[in-house]
């Protein structure tokens, strides 16, 4: 029923409310700056429900100002609830319900208001008590069960137990009977004495420990008289139980309000942390997690999670809560907000989340790229190659108003899309020789990506089609094994790194030391590869998934987990055990539940993968390394472009041409006085280093010879092939070793090729193997003179010392040579006797710059 109070209740504000703001040393009338004007306000959460007997949860007014930062404003508002009979505001400030029904919290701030719907539901009914919640929570609020205490791998002090809470079960069995944890058994690895003591319930090493009566590794954790101690030793006295678990109560997420943090120098802020229930249901645990603050010089909070803001920079505030993997949270303090905040130019909704957080840093964007900036970095970005002179002269002269959108298009449906994009997907996919053990084998996996690639394949059948790969060619080629045989964790191990940008390895041996991720669950998903059988030899064989399973040495494959001995059924991540009816194609069941809409990870992964090749880092970095501790510098803009990405059926084209088309891909790399430091929100474009094989092919290209790429261990690639184009680089040496100059395969090494034998990598770092390559590596220095080269072929055709110089800068720069440039290299070459090697010296200079060897 909807409350229309017929007048205004008098607003009501909790005991203590001036104290608490000025012992925050806050203004009670506000702290904005005087310049910044109010704009807005807004209550979070928009709704509450308030479920059981006694059941409260807090709530934060937030105040929109001109200098682009919002405030608490709790403090300062005038507050009331509109029918106070089912609801009421209680001395801590949290909302408390008496009874069923429908009310309304109404708030006004500096003129303006604001309203919350509030739902008091079970009102008497006692809320039960759970182990999970009540007992394990307390560990996790105090860090007793934190990765550097008892939740460790094997435990402390003879006492171990799950990370977060996350095994309340086996917690229990470790309090109530004792025994340490052994990483290669179930059994204990030396006996210790158990946690608590039932005839005696004050003498419980759990209580003793923790208030520092007896000798305790963490000191003092809560003293005898606390809400912790009391609640502990009742469930003691009351024998210790542990009630039948309700499904209905599993915690699913917890949520953080607001979702991004912004505060001026000495700001607060309450942050809400409500957890997420299977059932549906939502409990305010604000004042029962644990804080952790990346750099508290940053900014600090207190254990009820009230954050203040210290000194300007970003920080990460990490929460731990029982039963849950942690929640990551980013917290930015600005120094000197800015009011008068100038107009930003957005071309899609990238601009809207990225403008939008660079207004609230106090951040102005770079301004927009010039044309030739774009031109060579679009090019490079979408189809790995420079632009030929005669096209940037045909870029750069022309005053059409959608000139870039039509070259993206244009780069989009060109041949070079086609091997760009398949040269990336090779090398995520680790396609060649050596991965593959044949040529052969390698060369049909290489021509699936280049035909996905040409067709535009979704994405997500892409990753369908290699996951649950059976036959002869193709993605199947991806299961060949290097050596004999090839482990099952390993090979699922990296699907899970790959397509969800997880990385489970830690938790093969042991439950992950860090994160959410258990034993279980890593054998689990193993046991999807348990029947995935070779049958054949390296050249001609086929790839299944053998009924009855199927190892090396034909007797059978049974997946057994290494702890429990016991066999291992297949589990999906979420803890779904597969079906008996549907274990006959399980890595096609296991593919399709990857690619699913109901798995969160997949689609973030895709697009932060893809997000890092154009702006040098993920939002996550490194991209396949999602974890609570290593948040994304742009969560809701992460959220959003998966989103997008599948509610355009995965199609790669379309996340491609989102990005280049926004103003934030477009912004110059010129820095301005606000975001000359900002390295994390994208405020301009940040120099990234060519990729080894670009880079190869960019300077052949430059130099306008043709690499001769012999054969070598039955790899073949004619004399017109381009670094990106080979199925393995690695087996195609410009020139021997031995006889001379080094060889593409040390040039591309010494660039950063990774390997294609693990998951590829790379680093990007400069090194001395680069400067000397610069310095005497004939890749720099004898290609330059060339017969038939770029500068053999204009000095040839009677080109002036003007139209070189005008010719090398567009070729190697994508521009023309400025005037200051232009008069000191002509000046330069008419102090030298001949022309060609003063031209050959400024082509070297060119392409040993970094304007050359970075995209900008």
């Amino acid at each position: 029923m909807k409350v229309r109070p017929l007048t205004r209740p008098r607003p009501q504000r909790w005991k203590g409310c001036l104290s608490v703001v000025l012992a925050l040393g806050l203004s009670p009338v506000g702290f904005a700056s005087p310049a910044a004007e109010l704009l807005s306000m807004r209550v979070l959460p928009e709704e509450m429900v308030l479920r059981g007997a006694d059941a409260s949860r807090r709530f934060v007014v937030l105040a929109s100002f001109a200098d682009g930062l919002e405030r608490d404003v709790t403090l300062q508002s005038r507050i009331w609830v509109t029918n106070p009979s089912l609801a009421k505001l209680d001395e801590a400030g949290r909302l408390r319900g008496l009874a069923d029904g429908r009310a309304e919290l109404s708030v006004e701030f500096g003129g303006h208001t604001a309203r919350m719907k509030i739902q008091v539901e079970g009102s008497r009914r006692a809320r039960p008590f759970r182990f999970a919640r009540d007992i394990g929570g307390i560990f996790t609020k105090r860090g007793c069960n934190d990765s550097s205490c008892h939740g460790s791998v094997v435990g402390r002090g003879g006492f171990k137990l799950s990370m977060n809470a996350l095994n309340p079960r086996q917690d229990y069995d470790r309090i109530l009977r004792g025994g340490a944890y052994s990483v290669l058994s179930v059994g204990p690895k030396a006996p210790s004495p158990p946690r608590i003591n039932l005839r005696q319930p004050e003498q419980s090493l759990l209580l003793l420990k923790a208030t520092a009566t007896q000798p305790h590794g963490g000191g003092l954790m809560f003293r005898p008289d606390s809400a912790e101690h009391q609640t502990l030793l009742d469930w003691i006295r009351n024998g210790a139980p542990y009630p039948e678990e309700d499904s209905s109560e599993r915690l699913e997420k917890l949520e953080v309000l607001p979702g991004e943090v912004v505060l001026a120098p000495a700001g607060t802020r309450q942050l809400l942390v409500i957890a997420h229930f299977a059932d549906g249901h939502q409990e305010d645990v604000s004042d029962q997690v644990r804080y952790v603050v990346s750099d508290r010089g940053v900014a600090e909070v207190t254990q009820s999670g009230l954050l203040r803001a210290k000194k300007g920079g970003e920080t990460l505030v990490i929460i731990h809560g029982a039963g849950r993997s942690s929640h990551g949270l980013r917290v930015a303090v600005v120094p000197n907000p800015i009011v008068d905040y100038p107009p930003v130019a957005r071309s899609n909704f990238i601009d809207d989340h990225i403008f939008t957080r660079l207004r609230r840093l106090s951040i102005i964007p770079s301004q927009l790229s010039s044309d030739a900036e774009f031109l060579r970095r679009v090019c490079l970005d979408l189809a790995g190659t420079l632009p030929p002179p005669d096209r940037a002269r045909e870029f750069l002269a022309s005053n059409h108003p959608h000139k870039r959108t039509r070259l993206i298009e244009t780069l989009l449906e060109s041949p070079e899309y086609v091997e760009y994009w398949t040269f990336r997907f090779a090398e995520l996919f680790r396609v060649g020789m050596f991965a593959q053990n044949s040529a052969k084998n390698g060369q049909s996996y290489w021509e699936w990506i280049r035909e996905s690639v040409t067709r535009n394949k979704p994405y997500d059948q892409m990753a369908r089609e290699r996951i649950a790969a059976q036959g002869e060619q193709g993605p199947v080629m991806h299961f060949q094994p290097v050596d004999e045989f090839r482990e099952p964790e390993d090979v699922m191990a990296e699907q899970v790194r790959v397509f969800l940008g997880r990385r489970l390895d830690c938790a093969q041996c042991h439950d992950h030391p860090y994160e959410a991720w258990s034993q279980d669950q890593f054998w689990g998903l193993t046991a999807f590869f348990s029947r995935l059988t070779r049958l054949g030899d390296n050249l001609d064989f086929v790839v299944i998934d053998y009924p009855g399973g199927h190892g090396p040495l034909g007797k059978g494959l049974t997946m057994i987990h290494p702890r429990t001995r016991q066999e291992v059924e297949p589990r999906f991540l979420d803890g779904r055990l597969l079906p008996e009816t549907e274990r006959s194609d399980p890595r096609k069941r296991l593919a399709k539940w990857i690619t699913s809409a109901e798995n969160p990870y997949f689609a973030e992964a895709a697009v932060n993968r893809i997000w890092s090749y154009f702006f040098r880092e993920g939002m996550v970095n490194p991209v396949d390394d999602f974890r609570a501790s290593n948040a994304p510098t742009q969560p809701t803009l992460l959220r959003a472009l998966a989103e997008d990405f599948k509610e355009h059926a995965y199609d790669l084209k379309h996340l491609l041409r989102v990005i280049v088309q926004s103003q934030t891909y477009q912004l110059s790399q010129k820095p301005n006085e606000t975001n000359r430091d900002d390295k994390l929100n994208n405020s301009r474009s940040l120099p990234r280093p060519l990729d080894a094989e670009v880079l190869w092919d960019a300077i052949n290209q430059f130099v306008g010879v043709e690499e001769d790429l012999e054969q070598w261990r039955g790899g073949r690639a004619s004399t017109r092939t381009r670094v990106i184009n080979l199925v393995s680089p690695d087996l195609f040496p410009a020139e021997s070793l031995e006889e001379g100059p080094i060889s593409v395969v040390h040039f591309l090494q010494a660039y950063g090729q990774p390997s294609r034998l693990t998951v590829p990598e790379r680093t990007g770092e400069p090194n001395l193997r680069q400067a000397l390559h610069i310095l005497a590596g004939s890749t720099y220095t004898s290609k330059l003179a060339r017969t038939g080269g770029r500068i053999d072929r204009l000095l040839a055709n009677g080109a002036s010392s003007r139209q070189v110089i005008e010719e090398l800068y567009l070729a190697a720069l994508s521009r023309y040579p400025t005037e200051r440039e232009r008069t000191e290299v002509e000046e330069w070459i008419a102090q030298r006797p001949s022309s060609r090697e003063p031209l050959e010296d400024l082509a070297w200079s060119l392409i040993s710059s970094r304007e050359f060897s970075y995209n900008h």
